[in-house]
């Protein structure tokens, strides 16, 4: 007949009092002495304990004429009931860093178009408020740094007036216009062009920001108040960098954010084409969720917004 599989061990699980019990016999070898220390009366004690050994199902003290001293199981008894209250210990002030930590953290979504001009301005200024402020930023288009926000993942994101933000979870603070600038390379000969013709513009090839985007939305109100058709030959990338590397390789031509075109003209890095466009890509603004309270980070991150652009404190209807 084959032996029964061993059981196993039964768990057994201490309760705070009983902790704190085993580690106070442990320390004053005397039930009265640690009753009164823990505020508890002798007998309250003697229950105490007398739930414990059952529990274990052995004595773990016993009474000598030198006070009450631990059995050998109720030595490994004080050890578990150590390790248990040193956890303890050591997960509260875990959650205790983690919370003061999160205080002094700030995340920010911005658009990639805004990140060059507002970003450094803004880690600067926000680092002579708080030096130990752990400030993360994190780009990507509007519709996902919005679904961050809400999700409690982002503090903020800095980008463009769009019908598209849900104005009942979100409010959004004005920051600036964002005119639209038509850009072609250094060697680009439109560039040298004191009024390049719109036609010749037009029928050079093109980086058009992605569809389904506000920027994307723009160029198309920007293309009929210049009475043409969206160009035939053009590529799709909102990304910056690649953008202005492009057009400086290739006779392209791409639409930039002003303010970004300008920052990169200065440079040596572009040509702003002589075009009125009359649109703006939309204008820029710094959202939140619609709370009753404000972290102090985004606090001091929606001040010094406010000393950056200091045109109006709320965006515009």
């Amino acid at each position: 007949m084959a032996n029964p599989a061993p059981r196993s061990p039964r768990p057994i699980h201490l309760k705070q009092r009983h902790i704190d019990l085993l580690l106070t016999l442990d320390r004053t070898r005397h039930l009265g002495q640690a009753a009164e220390a823990l505020h508890m009366s002798q007998p309250a004690a003697s229950k105490s304990l007398a739930q414990l050994e059952s529990l274990f199902g052995y004595a773990l003290f016993e009474r000598t004429g030198s006070g009450t001293q631990a059995t050998e199981l109720g030595h490994a008894a004080i050890a578990h009931a150590r390790n248990m209250d040193g956890a303890a210990r050591r997960f509260g002030a875990e959650l205790e860093a983690l919370r003061q930590r999160g205080q002094q953290q700030l995340r920010i979504g911005i658009l990639p178009s805004a990140s060059i001009h507002i970003t450094p301005r803004l880690i600067t200024a926000l680092l002579s408020r708080a030096g130990n402020l752990e400030i993360s930023v994190h780009e990507g288009l509007l519709h996902d740094l919005l679904a961050s926000l809400l999700e409690r993942q982002l503090d903020c994101v800095i980008g463009r007036t769009t019908s598209r933000i849900d104005s009942s979870q979100i409010e959004g603070r004005f920051l600036y216009e964002d005119p639209i600038a038509l850009v072609c390379g250094v060697q680009n000969p439109l560039g040298a062009l004191p009024t390049p013709a719109l036609a010749e513009i037009m029928g050079s090839m093109w980086i058009l920001p992605v569809q389904n985007s506000v920027l994307s939305d723009r160029m198309d109100e920007m293309f009929a108040r210049l009475g043409v058709e969206r160009p035939a030959r053009h590529i799709q990338s909102n990304a910056v960098l690649t953008n202005i590397t492009l057009i400086n390789q290739y006779p392209w031509i791409a639409a930039l954010p002003r303010v970004i075109a300008e920052h990169f003209q200065k440079q040596g890095g572009l040509c702003i084409l002589p075009i009125d466009t009359r649109i703006n890509f939309g204008n820029v603004q710094v959202m939140t969720r619609k709370e009753s309270s404000v972290s102090q980070p985004l606090a001091l991150a929606l001040a010094a917004l406010r000393e950056l652009f200091p045109a109006t404190e709320t965006s515009p209807g």
